[in-house]
């Protein structure tokens, strides 16, 4: 048992020591003032490359708010006068691992080689060629400062439009609900039911809206946070081809394009019979909710370590102590239940074709299937790339299957 632990602790170290980008030596000293500046004026740079972009990317000027970009803007003037006080003041030795400076070193490396390809052998060439490539750290603060701006800027997008959609929907109706409260008794339940009813289109909008703020508001915390008082530091990036082309096809613009190649139209508020009163299109939409509600939860569970394509330590708390990937089969679940009442009409009505009926079916399932398996392949990818971390190694052994407990 003792030499059994010794070895996992030796994996560890080993992980740490070759493939955690923000483990630091305990030994190493704090930083001094080589390194601080180094870090700092590295940081200025990338960081104002970034802040250009959003400003001028045609797909990020688009999405973001003009009041969310400014903020970018005054951020970066904090960071230009705060963040040297605060490196002085505290010296953190996360500085002599600094992404920033890595990123730098790369650009600086091949920027200035000059290689002279005319005396060269081909296998000279080809060695030549490799060197171009960024190396393991190197190629992970590449893709790091990638995600932290694409997902980042999205989910910020996102909790922005969803709280600002939120607001002015409930202003809209804020006088009708007001007068509404202030004709019920506190002990009137069959008023509450008749109020529940006239306005539960609204209240199930407004569900959707809210969990769907609250997971992209952790996301967001997440990407723009990275410290180790939140215990969130990143340990490894995915940087495979196939992780990140399946984690990317989820998320705009790439989900669109995705959406418009496989002819995938979904609604939220889908009824059946047409009908958003069918207590059939009811019992959907509360069943949507319920896996909604433990989609969100699952981000709430991973808390200030959420993120995609990143390692930040594993979570084992619930929902994630039932399955290793209760996000992706939940709103997989939300999807369907969305879906099928699209499905569910009157046959007899007039106007009915069951070649148009069979022809949507089959492509609208087919569309499913192909969505379904992107996040099965999501998975799958990322699965391959937490597995090399041992914690990860070991919550797969207590957490055996991957969606639905005890089938798969």
């Amino acid at each position: 048992m003792y030499i059994e632990a010794n070895m996992e602790e030796i994996e560890r170290q080993k992980f740490n020591r070759e493939l955690n980008i923000s483990w630091v030596d305990e030994n190493l000293p704090k930083a001094d003032n080589a390194i601080i500046l180094k870090h700092y004026f590295s940081s200025l740079v990338v960081y104002g490359i970034v802040l250009l972009f959003i400003w001028f990317n045609p797909f990020f000027s688009k999405m973001l708010a003009y009041p969310l970009k400014v903020t970018f803007n005054y951020f970066y003037l904090y960071y230009m006068f705060g963040a040297p006080i605060i490196y002085i003041c505290f010296r953190p030795k996360s500085l002599w691992r600094s992404h920033n400076l890595e990123i730098m070193r790369y650009f600086h490396r091949i920027l200035t080689h000059r290689p002279k390809l005319k005396t060269m052998s081909v296998e000279e060439i080809k060695n030549e060629l490799d060197f171009y490539l960024p190396k393991y750290y190197e190629k992970q603060s590449l893709i790091l400062i990638f995600i932290k701006v694409f997902f980042g800027t999205q989910m910020l997008s996102i909790a922005y439009s969803n709280i600002h959609s939120c607001i002015i929907s409930s202003t809209a109706v804020y006088n009708d609900i007001k007068a509404c409260f202030s004709q019920i008794l506190p002990s009137d339940f069959i008023q509450y039911k008749t109020f529940i009813l006239d306005y539960r289109e609204f209240i199930y909008s407004q569900c959707i809206i809210i969990l769907y703020t609250i997971d992209v508001s952790i996301f967001t915390f997440g990407y723009f946070t990275e410290l180790s008082i939140f215990k969130n530091k990143i340990r490894t990036v995915e940087t495979t081809p196939a992780g990140l082309f399946f984690c990317l096809a989820c998320y705009a613009p790439f989900f669109n394009a995705t959406n418009s190649f496989l002819g995938w139209n979904h609604n939220d508020h889908a009824a059946a019979f047409s009908d958003p009163n069918s207590p059939v299109t009811w019992i959907f939409r509360i069943c949507a909710l319920f896996f909604l509600v433990i989609y969100v939860s699952a981000s709430a569970a991973l808390g200030t370590k959420g993120s995609n394509l990143t390692n930040r330590g594993t979570v084992s708390r619930f929902p994630y102590s039932v399955v290793r990937h209760p996000a992706y089969i939940t709103k997989v679940m939300f999807w369907f239940l969305t879906t099928v009442p699209l499905f569910i009409v009157h046959f007899s009505a007039e106007g009915f074709s069951w070649k148009q009926y069979l022809s949507n079916l089959i492509l609208t399932f087919a569309a499913f299937i192909c969505l379904a398996s992107i996040y099965y392949f999501r998975a799958l990818t990322e699965e391959r790339h937490l597995i090399k971390d041992p914690d990860y190694q070991d919550y797969v052994k207590k957490v055996k299957y991957r969606f639905i407990p005890h089938v798969i």
